[in-house]
């Protein structure tokens, strides 16, 4: 039985006629109605088809009321079919008809729930503008702007120019109704409609037609072009507002918006990585949709490879394409099932049985692989045959590989590919299977052109194919490899590999027979093939790119055959490293209190110095030593020794040889080579690569046999065996912290961060945290810790000594005990300018730095008592025990007490501080004796400087009055005496002195300056009369308003209210006015008044006689009747000359 015969339609009498690429625009020729008939014909609407479909309609229809429609986002790999999903919406939505009266809706088989949005659609459609759909792809339109592009999808889909201003050109033509007329004298005129658009500015044919038709808006040819040129220019871009009202212009029927459909056809593709084009994209969807008129009847359908999360640039979109669709493979398989592959009901039985017979050879196909044969394969068997699903898969992976960018869309599609299998394997019998090979041969040219497949390889592989079997068998074998090569350079995460068994499987096309004959005859062609080399178990395309790469690493392998030190060094660094990657770096957590052991590994050939102070694992191997000399050393080590002793057998040492040299010389050739950019150097350095990968995981499991015959022996000689290298390791150093630490234990509590806690707060039962309700130095940690300070110790060197073996305490514990002994009394501490520290200053950071030191001195509870009631003279309450701490705040706080009790002149010498001194300069305990010792004296001296303290504070604000009444007074008459006796005071320091010195002088120099202040106001009072008196009997200022009266006054500040206030009340009240006047400046402003009021005389007659000049006097220095007469004459003489030309004001 022929194949043939088991489809629902011969495959050699069906026609893909769209050739399985999806063009989404809005052609309307009669091959593309052809093309988009025979789509909705095969269209299946299964699936997220169906459902896309069904949620994209149901979603516009409920939004149709709604201010916007919500944008949809249609995503899958390339050939997942969105183009022509987005294709057939655009048909249905206008329910296409073509020639034969045969609609869109009526063709396709739909589901009834799409049906019935599609019909609810037209309905809805009645009462707006229709229906309406525009399709395209962005990159199609005008470069640099998407408002341009998404124009000219617009433009076409109404039948007008795509070109922004040829489109609004015609639209002007229709909206004037002389379209039809200027169309028809073009073409009667013998030119070409299209053409003459295409140059509307300079097109004669055009222009006359226009004057025709218009002769009363174009007069001649000249004024209509630029009329074009100024109405119609080609612009670059246009705003958003100028897209919608184009937009409206060109779909609107009858002043009705249609129900609107926009198909974006590879949005993604258009958008690449450039986050401008995706924020355009994004505002120009947005303008739309938001706009009033359009939002709700305008929906946007987008494609694109990923989801519109999928990357960062498309993350932009997301606002605007609110529905997303994504197509999967199952979708794409459905369509190849029931489009090509379709079989009649009575043939399934027999391919059913034949795949059963045959389940044995197909479950064994790239097995190993992640795409080999799977259990749920079997329910697609009969769907899929004569295509296995193991090589469906193998061509999935194969055609991303080939066409990564996803451009060429006939390589990678399936419906295209699968038709062409089903034709040409039409006449087989049934057991035939596709062979994998067939994607080779179909798409060879375009590899070739593409420069994906060497030039060599592609001739000979074409040649042998018609030539002799064995021929054809080695030309269809070389095929697979180099489809395998391809995947696994790209993917190795598939796992596949050109070896016999695996081009076998993907060759063999009688499955009845079997592919063991193919296996037994393989390795003889391939080996004897030019094309071919062997790498391994692996073949791989051999060109002489390739032949020039595989020389040059035999030359490298030769040089580092005769270089043995560095082949033994590169070893010694691999079982280095996998022991590291094996065993990992071994940090121990050690005791209850957790502190972290650090275990450090070493290859040397001798253990360091300081091997009895930490844990070293010391590795040696087979190649430099042997197991028994291991052991020796590490019984002459002894059982206190902390050292693990490992050793790793020599085993398959010519194998690792080999392949380190092989690793090393494919290394080198790779570095040398670099990367080529042609096909056939790509191929070669891809071989390299595999040869390079091949001896690293062959060296990884040679060093692993090694690894797994090691060798641990403790200090002494005691072989430990566990679950694994590392186990083993572990329990080694485990053991060997008890021999490095044996007085851990005394210290491992979890309560010494407790401790360091409660004692940096001052608190004297800090060791209760531990256990300990006893003296401090009673703990066993406390006393270790205060037997080592003795003379004293630095911080860094106390924690290294019990950090360090045999204690190894916790830093803790260490901290916390050093500060319950400070917080004690027991030690002191000083900082690095030997300053004391208590507990609550000293911080952990700190501790390092500190010196601590055992104090001498022990203060009884009795004398503590005494020390607490000094401090509480100056208001510090310390509590029981830590008296030491509140220490340099009393000093501080008394040394602020005797600063106020004195001070400079004139106040009391500030008291002695030597008590104090003395008390600073001690430490520790022998602050706390000095306070004892001279409690008596500092109570005392509180007292008495805090009473004189309160003394000068009342006393100070007087003699700041006096002094500044003194300064007030300089220059009057007996000031000075006053200020004598001022200045004694202060030289005296008498501010204290009884009777107070300064109440008689505050008096004095208040009646002083209040003499002088009262004197002044009398002054002003009569100058400022005098002046009053002259202004009223003044012909001018009589003549003036009062308004003007009062500006003239206020000018030269002569008002009553611009007269000085004066308050002598009281010292403050004099001192006060002195503030705001001086009598300095009171004088002067007295004196002025004169000369003031002249100048609003004179200022009176200017404004009164408008035409008056100003005649200023000469001046003269006078010593006789003589001189007197002279200048009178002089004045005389010069005013006269004033007069004869009118007024005269003298100044």
């Amino acid at each position: 039985m022929q194949l043939r015969s088991l489809y629902r339609q011969d495959p050699t009498a069906r026609k893909l006629v769209n050739e399985g690429v999806a063009n989404v625009n809005d052609g309307t020729s009669s091959p593309a109605r052809d093309v988009l008939r025979y789509e909705l014909e095969t269209f299946v609407c299964d699936g997220q088809y169906g459902s896309g479909m069904a949620h994209i309609l149901d979603t516009y229809l409920k939004n149709i009321d709604q201010a916007q429609q919500p944008g949809v986002w249609v995503s899958g790999f390339y050939g997942s079919g969105k183009s022509h999903m987005v294709k057939m919406l655009r048909a249905l939505w206008l329910d296409t008809t073509f020639d034969d009266s045969a609609t869109a809706r009526g063709i396709a088989d739909l589901p009834q729930e799409v049906r019935d949005h599609l019909k609810e659609l037209t309905v809805q459609s009645r009462r707006f503008g229709g229906l309406h759909a525009a399709s395209g792809t962005l990159g199609a339109g005008a470069s640099g702007s998407v408002r341009l592009a998404l124009l000219g999808i617009v433009f076409r889909s109404v039948g007008l120019p795509e070109q922004y201003p040829l489109a609004r050109f015609v639209m002007w033509l229709r909206k004037e109704g002389i379209e039809e007329q200027v169309r028809a004298h073009i073409e009667a005129s013998s030119y070409d409609w299209d053409e003459e658009l295409a140059n509307f500015y300079v097109a004669e044919g055009l222009h006359a037609a226009l004057i025709e038709a218009k002769p009363q808006l174009f007069a001649s040819s000249n004024s209509m072009v630029d009329a074009l040129q100024n109405t119609y220019p080609n612009v670059q871009d246009v705003s958003n507002q100028e897209m919608i009202s184009a937009i409206r212009a060109a779909i609107s029927r009858e002043n009705k918006l249609p129900l609107t459909l926009v198909v974006l056809d590879e949005v993604q593709q258009f958008i690449g990585t450039s986050g401008d084009r995706a924020m355009d994209v994004q505002e120009m969807v947005e303008a739309v949709v938001k706009d009033e008129s359009l939002g709700g009847k305008l929906t946007f359908v987008g494609t694109g490879q990923t989801a519109v999360t999928g990357t960062p640039t498309l993350a932009r979109l997301q606002g605007r394409f609110t529905i997303r669709i994504e197509l999967s493979d199952a979708d794409v398989d459905a369509v190849v099932r029931q489009v090509i592959l379709a079989k009649n009901a009575d043939s399934k039985p027999g391919i059913e049985a034949m795949m059963q017979e045959n389940i044995g050879e197909i479950s064994r196909h790239l097995s190993g692989t992640n795409i080999g044969h799977r259990q749920d394969d079997v329910a697609f068997f009969t769907q899929d045959y004569p295509v296995l699903p193991v090589r469906r898969r193998f061509w999935e992976a194969a055609n991303r590989v080939l066409d990564a960018s996803g451009t060429d869309s006939q390589l990678r599609n399936q419906l295209s590919l699968i038709h062409k299998a089903a034709r040409e394997s039409a006449d087989q019998k049934i057991g035939f299977a596709v062979p994998a090979d067939f994607l080779f041969f179909d798409g060879a040219d375009k590899l070739l052109q593409a420069r994906i497949l060497p030039r060599k390889l592609h001739e000979k592989t074409m040649s042998w194919i018609h030539g002799s079997d064995d021929q054809k068998l080695t030309s269809r074998a070389c095929g697979i490899v180099f489809l395998i090569n391809k995947i696994g350079s790209s993917n190795s995460e598939i796992g596949i590999k050109a070896t016999i068994d695996t081009i076998a499987d993907l060759l063999v096309d009688d499955l009845p027979t079997g592919s063991s004959g193919l296996r037994s005859k393989l390795p003889k062609l391939l080996d004897a093939c030019d094309l071919i080399m062997r790498v391994g178990d692996e073949y791989r395309i051999q060109t002489e790119e390739s032949s020039a790469w595989n020389d040059e690493f035999l030359s490298q392998k030769g040089t580092l055959a005769n270089q043995s030190h560095r082949i033994e060094a590169e070893r010694d660094d691999l079982i280095r490293k996998k022991f590291g990657a094996l065993v990992g770096r071994v940090s121990l957590l050690h005791g209850n209190s957790k502190v972290t052991r650090d275990v450090s590994a070493i290859f040397d050939p001798t253990l360091p110095a300081d091997a009895i102070k930490r844990i070293y694992v010391w590795i040696r191997d087979g190649w430099a030593t042997d197991d028994n000399s291991v052991r020796a050393d590490a019984r002459q080590a002894g059982n206190q020794s902390p050292t693990v002793f490992v050793f790793i057998p020599r085993r398959s040492a010519d194998d690792l040889r080999n392949n380190i040299l092989e690793f090393k010389a494919a290394s080198a050739t790779l570095d040398k080579r670099g990367a080529p950019d042609t096909p056939e150097g790509k191929e070669a350095r891809g071989a390299m690569e595999t040869i390079r990968l091949v001896a690293e995981a062959k060296i990884n499991e040679l060093i692993l046999e090694a690894m797994s015959g090691a060798r641990v022996f403790q200090g002494g000689g005691n072989e430990l065996t566990g679950s694994g290298l590392q186990a083993t390791v572990t329990e080694g150093a485990e053991n060997s912290l008890t021999r490095l630490y044996p007085q851990f234990a005394v210290a491992d509590n979890t309560g010494w961060s407790k401790v360091y806690d409660i004692a940096h707060k001052g608190a004297p039962d800090a060791l209760k945290a531990v256990g300990h309700e006893g003296e401090p130095e009673k703990n066993v940690v406390c006393k270790a810790v205060l037997s080592f300070i003795a003379g004293g110790k630095k911080g860094t060197d106390i924690r290294d000594h019990f950090e360090g073996p045999p204690f190894g305490w916790s830093r803790d514990a260490v901290d916390g005990a050093l500060l319950a002994l400070l917080v004690s009394g027991l030690i002191r501490a000083e900082d690095e300018q030997h300053r004391a520290c208590d507990a609550k200053r000293l911080e952990r950071k700190s501790i390092g730095k500190a010196t601590f030191i055992v104090e001498a001195t022990t203060i009884s509870t009795p004398q503590r008592i005494q020390i607490r009631k000094v401090l509480q003279k100056v208001g510090i309450a310390a509590k029981q025990g830590e008296e030491l701490s509140p220490i340099p705040q009393f000093v501080q706080s008394i040394t602020d007490l005797a600063k106020r009790a004195g001070g400079e002149a004139p106040k009391p010498k500030t008291p002695g501080l030597s008590l104090v001194d003395d008390i600073r300069r001690a430490s520790g305990n022998e602050q706390l004796l000095s306070i004892y010792n001279s409690r008596d004296e500092l109570t005392f001296s509180i007292d008495a400087w805090t009473l004189q303290a309160k003394e000068i504070d009342a006393r100070w604000p007087s003699w700041e009055t006096l002094r500044r009444l003194a300064e007030r007074a300089n220059g009057l008459t007996d000031a000075e005496v006053l200020r004598t006796q001022v200045q004694a005071i202060e030289d005296q320091r008498q501010l204290l002195a009884d009777p107070d010195p300064m109440k008689p002088l505050v008096a004095s120099f208040t009646q002083m300056l209040r003499d002088e202040l009262n004197r002044l106001v009398e002054a002003y009072k009569q100058q400022h009369e005098a002046g009053m008196a002259k202004l009223k009997a003044d012909d001018s200022w009589q003549k003036l308003q009062p308004d003007q009266r009062n500006r003239l006054l206020a000018e030269q500040k002569l008002t009553n209210s611009d007269m000085p206030e004066v308050k002598v009340g009281s010292a403050p009240e004099v001192l006060q006015t002195l503030q705001t006047l001086t009598l300095s400046a009171f004088e002067d402003r007295v004196k002025s008044l004169s000369s003031r009021f002249n100048e609003v005389q004179t200022q009176a007659a200017e404004m009164m006689e408008p035409t008056a000049k100003t005649i200023h006097l000469p001046s003269r220095t006078l010593k006789s009747e003589a001189d007197l007469e002279a200048w009178l004459d002089e004045a005389r003489e010069d005013l006269a000359a004033a007069l004869a030309q009118g007024p005269v004001i003298i100044r």
